[in-house]
């Protein structure tokens, strides 16, 4: 599987503005075209906003959903609390109709994962097992950076997924382990976060 943010060649102009937007140097000129470097890269997306042909193209995974849906298998959207705030909503209902219409066998709001990392922090903190300071791990990106680019703070990470990984793992326990979970949200790292094998925690 390649990268969550990949460059299209033909409509790279030269222009570097990638190379001078990314905050941990991971994108390279090779053959006068920027490439984004996979194993550096965290998938913050400050590349994709700065390059002004749109020459820095996202991984559209809408294909698997949409295969896992024709495939009759469960599918279960994941919604993050933003998105309906972007389709300017004033509550979630509209946007669950809307997503059940597409053929979804049931939707539900990452917010709950949330309120299940919050406990699990609160668990942690009161343990006082880790050495301060805490780094909270709900952001994959901050947690790439941690791990790519600052390993001696590892120890200080925090032991707990994110919310939408202990989302995803409790709606697997409720409609069984083969269910297709998809993530709506605005976040491009959890592009990245959602297949890592290695994601692990105590919730």
């Amino acid at each position: 599987m390649g990268g969550v943010i990949q460059t299209n060649l033909a409509r790279c102009r030269d222009c570097y503005s990638c190379v001078r937007a990314c905050p941990v140097k991971a994108v390279r000129v090779h053959d006068a075209q920027a490439e984004v470097v996979q194993e550096l890269c965290i998938v913050c997306g400050t590349c994709v906003r700065a390059c002004p042909q749109g020459a820095k193209q996202v991984r559209d995974d809408r294909p698997a959903v949409e295969a896992a849906l024709r495939q009759g298998r469960t599918v279960i959207a994941s919604v993050a609390p933003s998105a309906p705030a972007f389709f300017d909503l004033t509550s979630f209902a509209p946007l669950q109709e809307a997503i059940l219409a597409l053929g979804f066998t049931a939707v539900s709001e990452t917010a709950l994962g949330a309120e299940m990392v919050g406990r699990a922090y609160g668990q942690l903190l009161t343990e006082g097992s880790l050495p301060r300071p805490v780094i909270a791990t709900a952001c994959p990106v901050v947690t790439s950076l941690v791990e790519v680019y600052y390993p001696d703070l590892l120890p200080h990470l925090a032991p707990i997924v994110s919310p939408m990984i202990a989302h995803g793992r409790w709606l697997r326990s409720r409609y069984g382990a083969d269910a297709c979970v998809a993530f709506v949200g605005p976040c491009l790292a959890k592009k990245a976060e959602i297949h890592d094998p290695a994601v692990g925690g105590v919730v």
